[in-house]
């Protein structure tokens, strides 16, 4: 297991400018994130935000709603083309769900992974044709896509990208939506493709002068994409989503509703770890191992007994996806401890692992050695991998990949990840030059190599209180760009007899029950880090007293309530 370093950050926060009602534990953790204007203080912590953006400071916006509704009012065939991932089945499901109230020749297209890949294709853009469209709209993808944009236009199609990945040198000869372009003057910068599609949709509802309400019957699916495409909660991310999980809690989407209760959801409040572990994986899986449209459908459906049938098969799809990606991790692992352990920029070669599940693999090897991964198996074309990467923080994956461009057939994705196509006999070469180009930024910034846990504040065991968690309530939703707090619990004596249980089928997870300060052992902690029972026994060979990092929680189980401390790393004490 990789060594994190704590940062421990300043405890001694001026926290006199800030008004009243902000608990300071709170006050301290929005200054460390760097939000240290009062307003913009509320405005996180409100229960209803208001930051949001006027759609038509996108650029093109203007011009691409007058096609659109021109494309309406006369009646032609319009085709939303999306991708397989989360993003790319909300995407169609809320352009679909919300321009069926405009018209009714309205059809979308999802590429099947396996044999079209990720994005616009050629083929796909000539059988949209035959079938008569008149319009595309692209949403999460386009906007690499030159030559795929000239010909729909040279085929007689008006085409518009929808998208959020980052543009190429050479952008499509098309009207775009993507507020990265360089001259957008769109104020925020991270929406999701979804959060484009809905932005989209804002600026047909504004210029029809249409009820608010087709915007809002929209949020759930807004909510389900903005998680689980893992981009930055945050700014008008953030609103979309606070309003998106409220809707999602009191679903009325019969399909969304049907799948909360089966996956036993049902009564709870909806967070971004039951969409991130639990939702969206199920959607992510019908178009990893099988067709995306199953995703669309179950989100637009409205017969019980279709929605029965879709649900079953996203549950088997999910089954399915575990068990192959279980099987290719392994794998993986075993490839990485045995070839490239040395190595600053993991290539690893899947030997034939489901396609669907290689950025799944590919964020856990990231997680595991700390080091941006490629994932690659074999494509649907003999001699084409097909590859999918994850990256750390401080590394900028696309540009890396960027700098290699003359080896891929094809790449796209943003910072964090990517997707990209390679003959087979250049892969030895890319995995030399990314190295290359990681050892270059490991001389200029070692800190980006180094697995870096933020630690906002060290608590007393007094103070774990049910009534800090509501405080702390009031910073949620976490997820990336507003990662949870971590905080510091320092010198508990462990009684390393009947005290220190490893849990679980394997025995990987760990408890430690009624852990004290050594200073006050009034107040005792029950503390439990999944999978952490080799760092402790093994790497550690339980030390008496520890430092543990983590955020606390009320664990309800047979009717009790008690406060567990969960783990996220633990260290031997050294004070």
């Amino acid at each position: 297991m990789i060594e994190t370093y704590w940062d421990i950050l300043d405890n001694s926060e001026n926290l006199s400018m800030v008004g009243e009602g902000i608990h300071p534990i709170v006050q301290k953790i929005l200054i460390h994130k760097g939000i240290t204007d009062i307003e913009e203080m509320n405005e996180f912590l409100s229960a209803k935000p208001q930051r949001t953006y006027d759609p038509f400071l996108m650029k093109n916006m203007g011009e691409v709603v007058d096609v659109v509704i021109d494309h309406i009012h006369k009646g032609k065939s319009i085709w939303i083309y999306g991708d397989y991932d989360v993003d790319g089945v909300a995407s169609i499901a809320v352009l679909m769900d919300f321009l069926k109230r405009f018209t009714s020749n309205l059809h979308y297209y999802i590429p099947l992974r396996a044999e079209e890949g990720y994005g616009l294709n050629c083929e796909a853009i000539e059988d949209i044709k035959k079938q008569g469209a008149d319009l595309i709209i692209t949403v999460d993808c386009g906007s690499t896509s030159v030559k795929e944009v000239q010909l729909a236009k040279d085929l007689g199609m008006e085409i518009i990208v929808t998208d959020h990945h980052n543009l190429s040198d050479t952008v499509p000869d098309c009207l775009i939506l993507n507020p990265k372009q360089g001259d957008c003057k769109y104020p925020f910068k991270l929406l999701c493709g979804c959060g484009i599609a809905f932005k989209l949709a804002q600026g047909v509802q504004k210029k029809l002068n249409a009820p608010k309400s087709y915007l809002n019957d929209l949020l759930d699916v807004v909510a389900l994409a903005t998680v689980a495409d893992v981009v930055p909660l945050i700014d008008e991310n953030r609103t979309l989503l606070k309003y998106g999980l409220k809707k999602m809690t009191n679903c009325t989407r019969s399909g969304l509703k049907g799948l909360i209760r089966a996956l036993e959801l049902e009564g709870k409040d909806i967070t971004t770890t039951h969409i991130g572990f639990i939702l969206g994986p199920h959607f992510n899986a019908s178009g990893r191992i099988d067709d995306a449209r199953a995703g669309v459908e179950l989100l637009l459906e409205g017969d019980t007994k279709k929605i029965d049938s879709l649900i079953r098969h996203l549950v088997a799809c999910n089954h399915e996806r575990k068990t192959i990606q279980d099987k290719g991790l392994e794998l993986c692992k075993a490839k990485v401890e045995k070839n490239y352990l040395e190595d600053l920029f993991l290539v690893v070669d899947s030997e034939g692992t489901h396609e669907g599940v290689i950025g799944i693999i590919a964020g856990k090897i990231r997680d595991r050695y700390y080091k941006p991964t490629l994932i690659v198996t074999e494509g649907h074309e003999e001699g084409i991998m097909k590859g999918s990467g994850r990256s750390i923080d401080g590394m900028d994956i696309y540009e890396e990949l960027k700098n290699c461009a003359d080896l891929f057939i094809k790449f796209g994705g943003h910072k964090n990840a990517c997707g990209f196509s390679i003959e087979k006999d250049k892969l030895e070469i890319l995995r030399r030059r990314l190295n290359e180009q990681a050892k270059v930024i490991r001389e200029e910034s070692p800190e980006v190599f180094v697995k870096t846990l933020k630690v906002y504040a060290e608590l007393k065991p007094s103070e774990l209180t049910e009534s800090l968690l509501q405080e702390l309530e009031r910073i949620e939703p976490y997820g990336m760009g507003n990662e949870k707090p971590q905080f510091l619990l320092s010198c508990l004596k462990v009684d390393n007899s009947p005290q220190v249980v490893a849990m679980g089928k394997n025995h990987e997870h760990l408890k430690l029950k009624g852990l004290s300060q050594k200073w006050n052992e009034k107040i005792p902690v029950h503390a439990v880090g999944f999978g952490m029972a080799d760092l402790y026994i093994q790497q550690l060979h339980c030390p008496e007293e520890v430092d543990i990092v983590g955020f606390p929680r009320i664990n309800e189980w047979n009717g009790y309530r008690n406060m567990q401390f969960m783990i996220s790393d633990v260290k031997a004490s050294n004070r």
